[in-house]
């Protein structure tokens, strides 16, 4: 790899101005001696996430100088060979000479994981006390399977989600005013294009009737550079990866199981072993395009004996690749809070009595506490809605021993009181702005 060309390259990063940015809620915390990655689906704002952070490092006094940022989807590096990556920091050191060991310096890669055997460069820097390194990535790989065991438990993983609605409403300059009358007016309005819009930045000035096809055009990237180019050894085979998906989606909040899937697509006259369905499903967890979420239980007999929930990284793409009419409201809404569960940090699950009585979400703090159950129904207006949702919580709660209980839907809120607890009900555009699930 030529001097003067990376030289250049890392001239012409720091010469660019910083773009104006919404900023976002996800903290960047480094450990001494490790990496920090940040991981997620493409285009949920990744590489910009780590100009905020050089945005807040000038802010906080540090010189443009000690930042080397480098992005690997540059087509001049897209074919540089690991063995040589180790000029990135010798053509860096030859433009500052002054600051090798004296200064820190900050070091961040865009999709360097694309280059095959990239982990030990990034050992080798981290074995300079004056370096940090921060790496973005749309590879699940980044926070568990042979990255991170090639980077010896050296990296730091953090996951950004596409925009909460609080980030969303900040985008937009709206308050979250959810107390006022004016305030809630304006935050239902926001909420109705949050649902339709989805969470991806990139088509927050984009003309409306243009999102659909954004959004198809953002699936169709990720399934060729996250899932095919990514793994060109598996020889996939896209007839069943495309019905694979469609019937994927069109189950988003539903029940899924591979082997009916496999069953509808050899009808068809789609063949394809179940074992390279289940392959592509983990491709597209990998690449953070789906979730899926398994039964509530500590055994993992029952887990497995039991159907899976597939859920999108957005909802509105969902709706966008499903075929014919799309998602309907009410699984938009589920896919809504099962993504802000998540980004909260909740490990989700879902529960089923043995009276057939069903709970979407069972959320578990990952630093520990005990469960929710968080049912989602777009409206409880009618009576039949309502008790069917109340009662699924209480035989649910009755189930697990648990205590806290919710109705997260569109716009209703008030408490039901039933003979053994009270079960708040809360719009979902008030529930998204709080602290907590």
């Amino acid at each position: 790899m030529q001097l003067d060309l990376l030289k250049q390259i890392i001239l012409d990063e720091q010469g660019l101005p910083l773009p104006a940015l919404t900023e976002r809620d996800l903290q960047l915390t480094f450990v001494p001696e490790m990496s920090l990655s940040i991981v997620g689906a493409r285009r949920c704002g990744k590489s910009y996430r780590s100009l905020q952070y050089t945005q807040h490092l000038l802010a906080a006094g540090v010189r443009r100088e000690n930042i080397c940022r480098v992005l690997f989807n540059d087509h001049r590096l897209v074919t540089v060979p690991a063995s040589e990556l180790h000029c990135i920091d010798n053509a860096y050191y030859s433009l500052y000479p002054e600051k090798k060991r004296r200064e820190e310096v900050v070091f961040i890669f865009d999709e360097i994981h694309r280059i095959e055997g990239w982990e030990d460069y990034i050992l080798y820097l981290l074995s300079e006390p004056t370096h940090r390194v921060l790496i973005t990535g749309s590879t699940s790989k980044l926070l568990t399977g042979h990255i991170a065991s090639a980077l010896r438990g050296k990296n730091f993983p953090t996951h950004l989600w596409p925009f909460s609605f609080a980030e969303f409403i900040r985008h937009y300059g709206v308050a979250p005013d959810t107390m006022s009358t004016g305030g809630q007016v304006r935050l239902r309005n926001m909420l109705s294009t949050y649902i339709r819009q989805g969470g991806f930045p990139g088509l927050f000035n984009a003309p409306e009737t243009e999102h659909r096809r954004l959004l198809q055009t953002y699936w169709d990237t990720m399934v060729l550079r996250d899932v095919i180019e990514a793994h060109p050894e598996a020889n996939i085979n896209i007839s069943a990866f495309n019905s694979l998906v469609i019937e994927l989606i069109s189950r988003v909040g539903c029940p899924m199981s591979i082997k009916k899937i496999l069953q509808t697509m050899t009808e068809r006259g789609i063949h394809c072993s179940s074992n390279s369905l289940y392959l592509y499903l983990e491709y597209m967890r990998e690449a953070f395009m789906l979730e899926t979420i398994e039964f509530y239980s500590p055994s993992e007999k029952v887990r497995h004996r039991n159907y899976r929930k597939v859920y999108c990284v957005d909802w509105a793409l969902a709706h966008a690749v499903a075929p014919g009419s799309g998602i309907d409201p009410t699984r938009r809404l589920e896919n809504m809070v099962y993504v802000e569960l998540r980004r909260r940090a909740y490990d989700v699950s879902y529960v089923r009595t043995r009276s057939g009585h069903e709970v979407d979400f069972v959320a578990t703090p990952r630093s520990g506490g005990n469960p929710s159950l968080i049912q989602v129904a777009w409206s409880i207006e009618k009576p039949e809605v309502r008790e069917r949702e109340v009662r699924a919580l209480q035989k649910s709660a009755e189930f697990l021993g648990a205590e806290d209980v919710l109705i997260v839907t569109n716009d209703d809120e008030m408490t039901l009181s039933t003979d053994s607890r009270e079960i708040p009900v809360r719009p979902v555009w008030k529930w998204l702005l709080a602290d907590t699930a």
